[in-house]
């Protein structure tokens, strides 16, 4: 008898889980109603362009780890000849629902229920941030966190070698993701240690990682990566432009408020310390604004998600709110469940208006001018960094070159003064014929450069050599 209630639970579980994974799946799927999912993210077209020209080196494993839009997966989707398109939209899809199943299992570890866990697919699914964070298509942010959320699973379950191999894998997969890993896992095993009291092993985990840093900061890159990040000037390296001029307060409240409770019963229960260091350490972040600090809130949400399911599940399953009323009736359910399910529907409601107002950031019909321009083989201007990425993903057999992006052999300041008119015939004699400009989010008004132009569709131009030459420098 005794087995067959576990089997029903079981089954049960697996029953309310394979639920709340619809929602999820409905509003990941819900830009495409609107546009490919390709067109809300400008990093696409790095990717897409990663994923055609993929091929195996260990030269490139080797900088994935630094940085760059390569990754093992586009490899693998060379190997199977899946076309560039499905290996990145299919990998990106599905590492987002994973995700949802991740949690589900972290979440039912920790607190030895799954109804919080089933708690936390429905918050990750009414969550503006990290809905924010698949439509901008950061492809490689999204497909390390279930990795990440896995390799938080084997480390609370002691499973060492999967947890290694999984350390491993999101080594490979995103860099920012692979830093608030190691520092949370770090810090969650040195508190095993200290609560443990082994003080010769925290003394000689210490003294292991010192010789690590210091081995790494003079032997690798490693120097370079981190003075280029904390001292860079430009505002996209130092923010991650995420949430851009958004109240973020306003945004993550509802769940928020569910977390501050969560974290409480979550402390006073003396529940793993892993959540709270993944927390602080991603809070401490922000605060600071360490660079990408934007970003890193997408890592405080998943820490605020798993506390806010946790108070939810204590509701419904801790003893001491289990209070019976007059009679053996536990009234407070009647009121318990209706105030759940309508705090969920507001959840999803604010999410799937959050996502149906984002405009994709290119049109089918720009897309298509882009694979169609065959015009004989030379060097396409961008003269807008923001339509960079879709010219690199769709144009061929021509050299490319932006502001600041491919081939730009010049500064900001020479851009500015170009942008402005100024010594535009020097500028222009640095690129090789034929010269073409792309404008589409941006156009040359000023200068000759804006007059001596042959158009060849709605934004593609080509640059009149003999016109320009007549001007002065």
């Amino acid at each position: 008898m005794i087995q067959n209630q576990n089997k029903d639970i079981s089954q049960s579980n697996t029953a309310f889980l394979l639920l709340a994974l619809l929602p999820l799946l409905f509003i990941r799927l819900l830009p495409v109603l609107s546009a490919p999912l390709s067109t809300y993210g400008y990093d696409f077209g790095f990717y897409y362009y990663a994923a055609n020209q993929a091929h195996f080196s260990l030269a490139d494993i080797y900088q994935v780890i630094w940085g760059g839009f390569d990754s093992p997966v586009f490899i693998i989707g060379k190997w199977l000849h899946l076309p560039a398109q499905l290996t990145l939209v299919g990998s990106y899809f599905l590492a987002s629902v994973f995700l949802g199943l991740c949690l589900y299992l972290l979440m039912g570890t920790i607190s030895k229920n799954r109804t919080a866990g089933i708690f936390a697919v429905l918050l990750l699914t009414g969550s503006m941030v990290q809905s924010e964070a698949y439509t901008m298509f950061l492809w490689k942010n999204i497909l390390a966190l279930p990795f990440l959320i896995l390799g938080f699973q084997f480390l609370v379950q002691k499973k060492w070698r999967l947890f290694i191999v999984f350390s491993l894998m999101i080594l490979l997969l995103h860099r920012t993701t692979a830093i608030i890993y190691f520092l949370t896992a770090g810090l969650y095993l040195l508190w095993l240690m200290i609560r443990a009291k082994n003080y010769r092993a925290i003394l000689a985990t210490i003294i292991i990682i010192i010789v690590i840093v210091i081995v790494c900061f003079y032997s690798l890159p490693l120097k370079s990566v981190i003075f280029n990040l904390l001292y860079n000037n430009n505002y996209y390296v130092r923010t991650g432009l995420f949430l851009e001029n958004q109240n973020w307060l306003d945004i993550l409240w509802p769940t928020a408020i569910l977390a501050i409770a969560g974290l409480i019963l979550y402390v006073k229960n003396k529940q793993e310390a892993l959540l709270i260091i993944l927390g602080a350490i991603s809070l401490f972040w922000i605060v600071v604004k360490l660079p990408f600090y934007h970003r890193i809130l997408i890592y405080l949400d998943l820490a605020i998600i798993c506390f806010a399911a946790y108070f939810l599940s204590m509701l419904f399953h801790s003893p001491s709110f289990l209070k019976r009323g007059a009679g053996g009736v536990q009234y407070w359910r009647y009121l318990l469940i209706p105030i759940t399910i309508s705090f969920f529907l507001f959840l999803f409601y604010r999410s799937i208006k959050f996502v149906l107002v984002k405009p994709p950031l290119i049109s089918r019909a720009e897309i298509l001018e882009l694979k169609n321009f065959n015009a004989p083989s030379g060097f396409v201007l961008v003269v807008s960094a923001n339509d960079a990425p879709w010219v690199l993903a769709y144009v061929q057999n021509q050299r490319l070159g932006a502001p600041g992006l491919l081939e730009s052999p010049h500064t900001y300041e020479q851009w500015m003064d170009f942008w402005a008119g100024n010594n535009q015939r020097l500028f222009l004699s640095n690129y090789p014929r034929p010269l073409y400009f792309y404008q589409r989010s941006y156009r040359l008004n000023a200068g000759p450069a804006a007059s001596c132009q042959k158009s060849i569709s709605q934004n593609f131009s080509t640059l009149d050599f003999p016109c320009i030459e007549k001007t002065l420098p």
